[in-house]
């Protein structure tokens, strides 16, 4: 009889394990697949940022008369996709001091052209890219910046291979940003980036998360969703929701960096500036914020400022 019990009970054990597996295994799917697809190629093809340009005044026609634009595509070093790119320079010279600029969440390469009006004006080439997932780049989820980095990584080898003597520097805006953060951890960056600014910048995939699926109300623990999200996420992709947390890379960098944030944004509130300051090692580090400018509006809402204090910046340091 006791070995009968026995039994029974290492079998309600085990199919308890069982369940509970099964269980967590299905919650770590869905937040997988809710997570890691936010947006495609579909979503954001180039009519959809030509409305975007003219929503905020900007006069395609004319940049697109003023430079000279190279349609390229790089070879991914760490899928089999193509990463599209616009280079863009005034006289196709391309032997001048070059910014990447990175797009965010919902954009493609075509939807950060204000800014690279910036750079231009002032003497640098651009380099404008899809993201994963966005444009015409065709690989296949959206990681808040981890995977991204690695294109990122394959752009700068990209303008080395043109000239190893040309200075480069990194753009970000929001989600764009998380991917520029990340990459400045690694040792490409610390050899290359002469600088980098951070507009409006996503530090922290899980409080995003958490907040999200807080104000959800599921009725399912949030740390448990959490964790299961991160654990499939860990097996499919190779990296865990921590991972992408920016501050743990930005704590490695040699790099410059300006970062430009508004009191206001409710997206990328401002402490999530302030802890990408505050992680980054070095002095060479700013932080410029408005009051009242609404999420990765501030070159709008303060275009001479804006400007300013990029050139500022790099003129402080010579870079």
């Amino acid at each position: 009889m006791k070995k009968i019990i026995k039994i029974f009970i290492i079998s309600l054990g085990c199919l308890l394990i069982i369940g509970i597996t099964a269980v967590s295994l299905m919650v770590g799917i869905t937040m997988f697949n809710n997570t890691m697809q936010l947006v495609d190629n579909e979503s954001t093809n180039n009519e959809k940022m030509y409305s975007y340009l003219e929503e905020v005044g900007f006069d395609l026609k004319k940049f697109t008369s003023n430079y000279n634009i190279e349609a390229i595509y790089i070879q991914s070093s760490t899928g089999n996709h193509l990463i599209p790119a616009d280079y863009i320079c005034h006289d196709g010279n391309r032997n001048k001091d070059t910014v990447i600029l990175v797009h965010g969440l919902g954009g493609n390469r075509l939807s950060v052209y204000p800014v690279a009006a910036v750079f231009l004006k002032n003497g640098y080439n651009v380099l404008a890219y899809d993201q994963r997932s966005s444009g015409e780049n065709k690989a296949p989820y959206t990681t808040f910046g981890y995977l991204e980095s690695r294109d990122l990584n394959d752009c700068v080898a990209y303008l080395k291979s043109l000239n190893e003597n040309i200075k480069i520097g990194l753009w970000g805006t929001s989600f764009g940003a998380a991917t520029v953060g990340i990459f400045l951890g690694t040792e490409t960056a610390n050899e290359n980036i002469s600088f980098a600014v951070l507009d409006s910048p996503l530090s922290n995939m899980t409080y995003m998360l958490e907040s999200e699926l807080k104000n959800m109300e599921i009725g399912i623990p949030v740390d448990y969703m959490l964790l299961t999200g991160s654990i499939v996420t860990k097996i499919k992709l190779g990296f865990s929701y921590k991972d992408t947390d920016v501050c743990r890379h930005t704590v490695r960098t040699n790099v410059p960096v300006l970062i430009i944030n508004s009191y206001a944004d409710i997206l990328t509130p401002h402490f999530m500036s302030e802890d990408i300051y505050n992680s980054i090692p070095h002095n060479k580090k700013y932080l410029f914020t408005v009051d009242d400018s609404r999420h990765a509006e501030i070159l709008f809402d303060y275009p001479e400022e804006y400007e300013w204090n990029i050139l500022n910046f790099i003129e402080q340091y010579n870079l």
